[in-house]
């Protein structure tokens, strides 16, 4: 429709145009303009910004620390046996050279509770990067450098220099390590206490050390969804001077299976003083009983198996 009466249909919302086609005088041509009339409505009617508003996302009145805790913890609680995860990884890293690179690749994801993961990033069947951990120990590989990178969990060899990222935090990452809250709502880690700060559309758990002298410095932060399923949104890690190490976003949970748990299907994870980033986006969750604690997936690698710490080119 041309000139000004089009112009006001162009711009009208749906209540506009009703009242419009409404009040609208009557002509000769009233049957054909009642049928173009008809014709807009049904195509602004298709069209839900026009015609039907979004329905706002409702937003949960807040719930205690264990309850909230307790809700994240039964989803974990709910993987039965090995979780593996195929998708796509797309990131940016910086060399030593500090040149920054990007990189586009497949990923396989496996991840047994507690602590054992591998993930595996590979572009046409060969491994670019590979991030694993068992109950001992950790390791990280980078094509790019040849480099290993091995440390232990107790901390009898101290962390590589330059680690890519802790494989315990990519499973934090993912929203998939248990929150360290009781029934009452008391933080179970050794080191921190939990306090928790409510804000617009999350619950925030803030996990607090105590530093020499009594400083408090916020060390880990767990941010949970007001609003269904109530699950983890956001991870973040700090160093003992609360710079940000890592932080994650979670997005949409979807439920493995019939009646398993949910599993988010993006993670978008980000190391800044590595200048590194990685988004995971994932086609399929599923469970595979086969691979268990002792299977080769989680086998440390004979680059890692002398007990010492590496990260030298070539391991």
């Amino acid at each position: 429709m041309d000139g000004p009466r089009g112009a006001e249909f162009a711009s009208a919302g749906s209540g506009e145009l009703t009242a419009m086609l409404a009040t609208r005088p009557s002509s000769r041509h009233s049957k054909r303009t009642n049928h173009l009339a008809f014709s807009m409505c049904a195509v602004l009617m298709l069209n839900s910004t026009a015609c039907v508003r979004p329905i706002p996302r409702v937003t949960l009145e807040p719930i205690t620390l264990a309850l909230a805790a307790g809700i994240v913890n039964r989803n974990i609680a709910s993987v039965s046996g090995t979780l593996r995860a195929v998708g796509s990884v797309d990131g940016h890293f910086a060399t030593p050279e500090g040149n920054r690179r990007s990189y586009h690749l497949d990923g396989t994801l496996f991840f047994l509770s507690p602590g054992y993961i591998r993930f595996d990033l590979r572009t046409f069947g060969d491994t670019q990067m590979l991030f694993g951990s068992n109950r001992d120990q950790y390791w990280c590989y980078n094509k790019h450098d040849d480099s290993w990178y091995c440390g232990t969990h107790d901390g009898t060899l101290s962390q590589p220099h330059n680690l890519p990222a802790r494989p315990d935090q990519l499973v934090a990452a993912l929203g998939l390590t248990p929150i360290p809250i009781d029934t009452h709502g008391r933080s179970t880690h050794p080191r921190f206490r939990a306090v928790q700060r409510v804000v617009d559309e999350a619950q925030q758990v803030l996990f607090i050390a105590s530093r020499p002298g009594g400083q408090a410095v916020i060390e880990r932060e767990i941010w949970l969804d007001r609003y269904p399923p109530q699950l983890v949104r956001r991870v973040v890690y700090r160093d003992t001077d609360g710079v940000v190490d890592m932080e994650s976003l979670l997005d949409d949970y979807r439920r493995m299976g019939e009646d398993g748990p949910l599993l988010p299907m993006s993670m978008t994870a980000r190391w800044p003083k590595l200048d590194a980033d990685m988004r995971f986006d994932v086609r399929q969750w599923s469970t595979v009983s086969q691979v268990g604690p002792t299977s080769i997936q989680f086998a440390t690698p004979k680059d890692c198996a002398n007990g010492k710490s590496m990260d030298q080119p070539g391991g």
